[in-house]
């Protein structure tokens, strides 16, 4: 055996264990390379030939493969002069560091949704609540957390702990949430017990019951009632209110005027479409036409002919209204 041994040794090609690197970034390895002189090379350049001599060429994308691999600059430098048959070349130096000077600046974060708001301190909670630990709440910036659970999970994650969040759809506006409604349990029918006697009784109290109100007389009483007159200025601004919905939009759109607050209780109490220029939490102003109005302070239900689905708007954020 070991005579055999001797006699592939004389007859195979020595490994080669050093490569001839270039100005022009490149490498040639004559004979075959050794194992780990390959596997370096191939980690941070592209193999173009192989044969008696194998020629590797060194790019931008090269490097920043073996640098995503894990691979530090310094580390590809010690490397790469460890194996060259002389002096690294500084085009190859330079084009590692440059390479890696431009390596990580941009990074991308794995998650489920997004959690944001305008309060630093009120995020750092969140990120350190023990609870609440289960989402895998991670803290990017002072107002801005990543959660790797669902959207909805997070909501209520968050709600159970007394916290009030709300869902924002793609566009950053304030997502609807539909709630069925509930219904009432059934009244359980009375059993059938007692004697005749009792059951002759019940007969008797439920003929002096009153009769079943007439609606058409209910009807005739509540338009005769006097109308309730709108409390005149609640919020000290000067100015008489002929509504109460313009009440209600005064005090929570602000940044309205009068005539601006008039047309849009008009639009909520007649139903009618209206044009609006609206800010949202992202900065992005936008001039939307709104029907179905419905009034939810501090909020506007309505559908949205920009988006052709329903939205639902803060009302300080409405800047202008426009009719439509």
């Amino acid at each position: 055996m070991a005579g055999l041994t001797a006699v592939c040794r004389r007859l195979l090609p020595t490994a080669t264990r050093t490569a001839r690197i270039g100005a022009d970034l490149t490498a040639v390895v004559t004979g075959t390379p050794s194992a780990p002189l390959a596997a370096l090379l191939d980690s941070v350049a592209d193999r173009e030939t192989s044969g008696t001599a194998s020629v590797w060429r060194f790019s931008a994308g090269s490097v920043r493969r073996a640098l995503d691999a894990g691979h530090s600059p310094d580390g590809l430098t010690a490397d790469l002069a460890a194996v060259a048959s002389g002096p690294l070349p500084q085009p190859l130096s330079y084009l590692i560091a440059d390479t890696a000077r431009g390596h990580g600046r941009v990074r991308i974060a794995p998650a489920a949704c997004v959690i944001h708001g305008e309060e630093p301190a009120l995020l750092t909670e969140l990120a350190a609540h023990r609870k609440l630990g289960k989402l895998g709440l991670r803290q990017l910036a002072p107002t801005v957390l990543v959660s790797r659970s669902p959207i909805d999970a997070t909501l209520a994650a968050l709600r159970a702990e007394g916290y009030a969040p709300v869902a924002e759809t793609a566009d950053g506006t304030v997502r609807i949430e539909k709630t069925r409604p509930q219904r009432a349990a059934a009244v359980p029918t009375p059993r059938r017990s007692g004697t005749g006697a009792d059951r002759r009784s019940a007969v008797r109290h439920a003929a002096k019951t009153p009769a079943t109100v007439d609606p058409n007389a209910l009807a005739t009483r509540l338009l005769s009632a006097p109308p309730t007159t709108p409390e005149p200025d609640p919020f000290g601004s000067g100015v008489p209110f002929g509504t109460d919905t313009e009440e209600i939009v005064a005090g929570y759109a602000k940044r309205l005027s009068y005539t601006d607050i008039r047309q849009l209780a008009h639009a909520i109490d007649t139903g009618t479409a209206i044009t609006v220029e609206y800010v949202a939490t992202s900065g992005n102003r936008t001039v939307r036409t709104l029907s179905r109005l419905e009034l939810d302070p501090p909020y506007l239900d309505a559908w949205c002919h920009l988006r052709n689905d329903e939205r639902v708007f803060t009302l300080s954020r409405i800047h202008n209204v426009m009719p439509s």
